[in-house]
Formats: C-alpha cells, sequence, structure tokens
C-alpha cells in the first residue's frame, strides 16, 4: 500500500498535450498584450500604511483594456527595492493583514484577480457559501477571449507595469502564487526574463484532465458544470482548456521554483501538483505535507517561502 502512495503522488510524469498552433497562440497573445497602452496609475493611501510599510493603491490595463488593480506595499527604509508579486486564488481575495508579518527587505505587490473586486467585502459565512463567481467558464468556447487568457496576460502585464515605478528595481521579481494564481504566476515566469524565482503554493490548472476528475475546487465545479450542460461542446473545452493547462509550460520554466503541497489537499491534488513538478527540468524544491490540505504548512510554511523568494530576488 505504501509503494502505491509513493508511485501516486512521487513517481508520475504526466505527457504534453500541446496543440500544434500552441507556441502560436501564445506569441500573438504576448504581442497582443504589448499593443495595449498601458496607461499606469498609483496614488498613496496612508490608510493602509503599516509600521514597516507605505501603502499605493495601483491600476493598469490588462487584456482587452480592463483595469487590473493591486495594492503596493514598499518598505519606507528602502529607496528602491526588488519586489515579490502575490497573486491569490480563484474566489479568494489578498489578505489584508499580510503586510503586517512580511519581510521590508523587499516590496510586495498584491494583485487583484480580475472580476474580483466583487468579494472584497464577503463575510465568512459567505464565503463558506461557495457561490459560484461563473469566471471560469467566461467565453471559455472562446479561445481569444477567454477569461484564464484574460488572467494570465494580466499577471504578465503586471512586469510591464512594475517598470515605470521609479522607485521599484525591477531588475529581479519573485512571484508567489496560490492556486490558480499559481498558474497564472508560472505562465509569467516562463514568458518574462525578469522573474527570479517563483514559489508554487497548492498550484490549480496543471494536468488537467486528471485534475478536472479528482479535484474539489472551484474552477474544476464550475468547468465540469457547464460540461454537463453543454455536452456537445466537451471535446472543445477539452482541448481549449489544453492551452492553459501549465503542464504543457512546464519544460519551459528557467527560473528557480518552490513548490508546496499537501497529500490530503483535495482542491489542487497533490499528485497533479507532483507531476507537474516532475515535469520542471530546472532548478526546483517542494515542500511535501502528508498530513497537510489546501493550507499545507499554515502560515508559517508561507513565511518561509516568502522568505526563500525574498533570499533568491535578492542574490545577483
Amino acid at each position: 500500500m505504501a509503494i502505491k502512495a509513493f508511485d501516486k503522488y512521487f513517481w508520475n510524469l504526466p505527457q504534453l498535450s500541446r496543440e500544434t498552433d500552441f507556441e502560436k497562440f501564445w506569441e500573438k497573445s504576448i504581442s497582443d498584450i504589448k499593443k495595449i497602452p498601458i496607461e499606469p496609475e498609483i496614488n498613496d493611501d496612508h490608510k493602509k500604511y503599516t509600521s514597516k510599510f507605505k501603502a499605493y493603491n495601483i491600476s493598469y490595463n490588462g487584456f482587452l483594456k480592463a483595469r487590473v488593480k493591486g495594492v503596493l506595499y514598499v518598505p519606507k527604509k528602502s529607496d528602491r527595492s526588488r519586489v515579490i508579486i502575490h497573486l491569490h486564488d480563484y474566489n479568494r481575495y489578498p489578505d489584508k493583514s499580510i503586510a503586517k508579518v512580511l519581510s521590508d527587505k523587499t516590496a510586495h505587490l498584491f494583485l487583484i484577480m480580475r472580476g474580483h473586486d466583487i468579494i472584497e467585502n464577503r463575510t465568512e459565512e459567505e464565503l463558506a457559501q461557495e457561490r459560484p463567481l461563473g469566471f471560469i467558464v467566461e467565453n471559455i468556447i472562446d479561445m481569444e477571449t477567454y477569461y484564464a487568457r484574460s488572467v494570465y496576460l494580466d499577471v504578465y502585464r503586471s512586469i510591464d507595469f512594475l517598470r515605470l515605478v521609479n522607485f521599484i528595481d525591477c531588475s529581479k521579481i519573485g512571484i508567489y502564487g496560490k492556486g490558480f494564481g499559481a498558474a497564472a504566476g508560472f505562465f509569467t515566469a516562463v514568458y518574462s526574463s525578469r522573474i527570479g524565482a517563483i514559489v508554487l503554493d497548492s498550484p490549480l490548472f496543471c494536468n488537467l484532465p486528471l485534475s478536472q476528475n479528482i479535484s474539489s475546487s472551484d474552477t474544476s465545479r464550475e468547468i465540469n458544470d457547464i460540461i454537463n450542460v453543454q455536452k456537445t461542446k466537451k471535446a472543445q473545452i477539452k482541448k481549449n482548456l489544453s492551452y492553459f493547462d501549465i503542464i504543457n509550460f512546464s519544460h519551459d520554466i528557467t527560473c528557480p521554483a518552490l513548490f508546496i503541497t499537501g497529500l490530503k489537499d483535495s482542491i489542487s491534488p497533490s499528485e497533479c501538483v507532483m507531476g507537474l513538478f516532475n515535469n520542471v527540468q530546472g532548478e526546483k524544491t517542494i515542500e511535501v505535507y502528508p498530513d497537510g490540505g489546501n493550507e499545507a504548512g499554515g502560515e508559517a510554511q508561507r513565511i518561509k517561502a516568502v522568505n526563500w523568494l525574498i533570499d533568491s530576488v535578492l542574490t545577483d
């Protein structure tokens, strides 16, 4: 039984399932986003200041000119800091208190995934009801305007935004992604040479053919629901999703990557995370929690991972 469990989690190497035009699709996507005027805005917000950080509300044009928003925390003691981008999970929102425990060796940009402004003020009870957002299936038949494409490109665009902030050093940037945010961060790390290291905390959208059958995530649930309603579109939906399955980018990432997974995670199943990890061919580390779920390691692991990122970003 123990040997079977080991094979299930550690000894699996899923095959890539790239369509013939996979690379052209993403080359065109990068070209498209670069044609959109970025129109950055950055406004001081004294109410969000902490003892260590100044805070700025930021926004810029993402894909299809949708405004992407976020909060940038900049160390008070530093004139020009390097930065870590924090990407929250689908149907979640950036932790408002996290800046209080972050190291002030770097700046921290908390991006808000498009559409997620609506859940900022949800109560714990409302969040527990797991009301579907429906974003993850928005335009899922139309590759050009599909929600996941928009989010991936929004995050990629954040690099261009940061380069316009004169008190940020963008020579080496870190990314901390959770769930679907980890997927968008992984895409950005593949296509931007400025990413120095990435943390993938319980990533979603990896090995979708498997995860769609075993994951209890909001993304899987919403996708399976629409497939059940539009059964004639099932093959097309699965084909479209292959362009966003980050396992199909796994051979292209070059920066160091730290993975976090819990073997009892039903949202981001560990066998899917391990499959992605095994396919990554560059420098990589994985923190495995045998009794952990989607919050494997808790706050202590998150702080440890952020410190790993800081050390990676600050090392030339």
